[in-house]
C-alpha cells in the first residue's frame, strides 16, 4: 500500500511539474561603447504575458554600473532623484542597482503594474576607459498546459 502511494504521488508530482512551462522571448540585442564616465540608457517595450525579464551582460573589461527602471519611474527624471537637504536645499543624485560585467541580471516584475510598458537600462561607466558592453534582454512567463496531460 506504501508503495502504491508513493507511485502516486510520484506521478502526480511528475504531472503537475510538467504542466507549467517557463516560456522565454529575446526582446532586445545591442551593443554599444561607452566612454568613460559616460552613461547612456537603452529601452524595450515589455508585453503582456511577462512575470519577469533577465539581462544578459558582456562587458569587454572591467564592470559597469546598472539599473532598470520602468518608464513611470525614469522618463520624468532621466534617472535622477531628487533628496531635501538642510530642509531647503535640494540636491539630485542618482541609484545604481548592480555592477555587472559577464553575468545575467534577473528582475521579477508585478504583473499589476509594470507589464505592456516601456523599460529602459539605464548604465554607466565610471571608469576613465571606454568599454564595449553588450546587451540581451529576454523576457520569462509562465504558460500552464493543461491539454498536455488531459
Amino acid at each position: 500500500m506504501f508503495g502504491l502511494l508513493t507511485i502516486l504521488l510520484a506521478c502526480a508530482t511528475v504531472v503537475y511539474a510538467l504542466s507549467y512551462t517557463e516560456k522565454r522571448q529575446l526582446l532586445l540585442t545591442t551593443s554599444f561603447k561607452l566612454e568613460g564616465e559616460k552613461q547612456k540608457f537603452t529601452a524595450f517595450y515589455l508585453s503582456a504575458p511577462a512575470t519577469a525579464f533577465e539581462v544578459k551582460f558582456n562587458v569587454s573589461s572591467g564592470t559597469v554600473k546598472y539599473s532598470p527602471w520602468s518608464a513611470e519611474l525614469f522618463e520624468d527624471n532621466q534617472g535622477y532623484f531628487e533628496k531635501r537637504v538642510n530642509g531647503t536645499t535640494v540636491d539630485k543624485y542618482q541609484i545604481w542597482l548592480f555592477d555587472v560585467d559577464n553575468e545575467t541580471v534577473g528582475h521579477g516584475i508585478d504583473t499589476q503594474y509594470d507589464v505592456n510598458q516601456v523599460w529602459y537600462l539605464h548604465i554607466y561607466n565610471e571608469d576613465s576607459s571606454e568599454k564595449e558592453v553588450y546587451i540581451e534582454v529576454t523576457k520569462m512567463w509562465e504558460s500552464q498546459n493543461y491539454q498536455d496531460w488531459i
